[in-house]
């Protein structure tokens, strides 16, 4: 589950941490070795792509601004959430903000819990069996609470407004154990470019180090399972680890957007999914 207390943007004067701790390991050490070559095989696994890519500008075209999940454990509830109104209003040319509360709500139906936060996974099941409703149907709420259930206005707006032709698509499933391959990393830099955002669960440091608004590299040790994050852009950089960063919405604290090292999605990076249209589907534009 996500942890409300991270995202905090503060840095260490003067701190570098851009490379792993204790490099005398020699496990850490062989890490930092290969991430060095890293680089050239990004480029190299589709060299088609451009430098950078950044979809926040058309967010807020659609009046899609950062959203903020409070003290509650809804990371992963935001992301999907805010992904679901990216792909509708990319397909009907206008932004509508849905409910995280409900789609928390729907989570746990199909999950069987009553747990405040769900995984990729679940949410979409929910969505699947029970749609959203509109947010003003169904308020984003300061405290959780798992006996109140959506009341007839949001069941009916849910209802009445369905969105066929919403689909999953997974890039990487669930495993606390591995991060990205290049080939996958690849694939998320290509959704990126064809204008889909990236929906992101990752392994997250105790104590998150900034510099320059970019989460820096930490131990493996120092990382819990976890925080979710919404990937919006990339940028090549050969002066980060890995050779560039993603741009993300966090809506942990107070909702900056932040970034990370290709390389931290490398190692951290426990499942990718994102959300589009299918234009197969009745109700969908070619």
């Amino acid at each position: 589950s996500c942890n409300a207390a991270t995202g905090d943007f503060t840095s260490r004067p003067g701190a570098d941490y851009r490379l792993l701790p204790d490099m005398h390991h020699p496990i850490r050490l062989l890490t930092v070795l290969l991430l060095l070559s890293v680089p050239a095989a990004v480029r190299a696994a589709d060299s088609t792509l451009p430098p950078t890519v950044d979809l926040r500008p058309q967010f807020e075209s659609w009046g899609l601004a950062a959203r903020q999940q409070g003290n509650r454990p809804t990371c992963s509830a935001f992301t999907v959430t805010v992904a679901l109104e990216y792909a509708v209003a990319k397909q009907n040319g206008s932004g509508k903000r849905f409910s995280v509360e409900y789609l928390n709500w729907a989570a746990n139906q199909e999950a069987g819990d009553t747990d405040d936060g769900a995984f990729f996974s679940d949410l979409w099941k929910g969505f699947a069996k029970h749609g959203v409703c509109a947010e003003e149907a169904m308020p984003y709420q300061e405290k959780f609470k798992p006996t109140e259930p959506p009341g007839a206005t949001a069941m009916a707006d849910a209802r009445e407004h369905p969105l066929p032709g919403m689909e999953i698509h997974w890039i990487k499933e669930w495993d606390v154990n591995t991060g990205l391959t290049i080939p996958q990393l690849t694939s998320i830099r290509q959704n990126l470019h064809a204008g889909w955002p990236v929906c992101g669960g990752f392994r997250w440091p105790h104590n998150a180090q900034w510099v320059d608004g970019i989460l820096q590299m930490c131990a493996s040790n120092t990382v819990y399972d976890g925080h979710s994050v919404l990937l919006v852009g990339y940028r090549d950089d050969a002066q980060q680890p890995g050779g560039g960063v993603f741009h993300f919405r966090n809506t942990a604290k107070d909702g900056r957007d932040g970034a990370m090292p290709y390389a931290y999605a490398m190692m951290f990076m426990n499942d990718a999914v994102w959300v589009g249209s299918d234009p197969k589907k009745p109700g969908q534009t070619p």
